[in-house]
């Protein structure tokens, strides 16, 4: 699918990682398939999953997006135009499109990542992926509200496990600290070519690392 390709390179690009692999060699939409593979696509609202299996010399990856998602981001592509109407597939989309290119990218450094890990650099992916396309199809302009709307409106699943829950809370504070730094320092002045450096440095830490980063800067 043409818009998880220009994902994928929208996200290399950012964080300047090179992936051999495309994320649709991996991509499983159906439901029933997912769950034959391990998933539980009906467990989860989201309609993303990421499974990984493997050992140390050998990582299997499958990406189970929602196919009736994905028909709703061809009928109103967010490449050419991203709007209320299709901000949230948007996000689910790029979520997993995240995890693929940052699972990938770690297993050819020989890194081990974590699920805090894989979720917080997602979360800040998802803001800074959303004004980036935001500024570019509108000029520069950026909505004061997107930090809100990622990191304060959202609810976690009910339909999660107790640890997973808090998994996912302690993601989006940590990436909303950082994000509000980001914002701070660099977006409010339309300065994000300064801003590339830091994320790409921040992309390359481990768990401990991104968040010694957020409490050392935390705003």
């Amino acid at each position: 699918m043409r818009l998880l390709h220009r994902l994928q390179g929208l996200v290399e690009r950012t964080y300047d990682v090179a992936n051999p692999h495309r994320v649709t060699d991996f991509l499983v939409t159906c439901p029933q398939l997912a769950a034959t593979l391990g998933l539980s696509p009906a467990a989860v609202a989201s309609g993303e999953q990421v499974l990984v299996s493997g050992d140390q010399d050998q990582v299997d990856l499958t990406v189970f997006l929602d196919g009736d998602m994905l028909d709703k981001l061809r009928a109103q592509n967010p490449m050419r135009e991203l709007h209320d109407g299709n901000l949230d597939h948007f996000w689910t989309a790029l979520e997993g499109v995240s995890h693929f290119v940052y699972l990938v990218w770690s297993a050819r450094m020989g890194r081990q990542v974590t699920r805090l890990e894989l979720e917080l650099q997602a979360e800040v992916d998802k803001f800074v992926l959303t004004a980036t396309l935001v500024a570019a199809q509108r000029g520069g302009r950026i909505p004061r509200e997107l930090h809100r709307w990622l990191f304060d409106l959202p609810g976690i699943d009910p339909a999660l496990a107790e640890e997973a829950a808090e998994r996912y809370a302690a993601a989006n504070r940590y990436a909303g600290r950082y994000c509000l730094g980001l914002a701070q320092r660099y977006l409010k002045r339309g300065d994000r070519a300064s801003m590339m450096p830091e994320l790409r440095r921040f992309y390359r830490l481990g768990q401990g690392g991104k968040i010694h980063r957020i409490e050392r800067d935390s705003y």
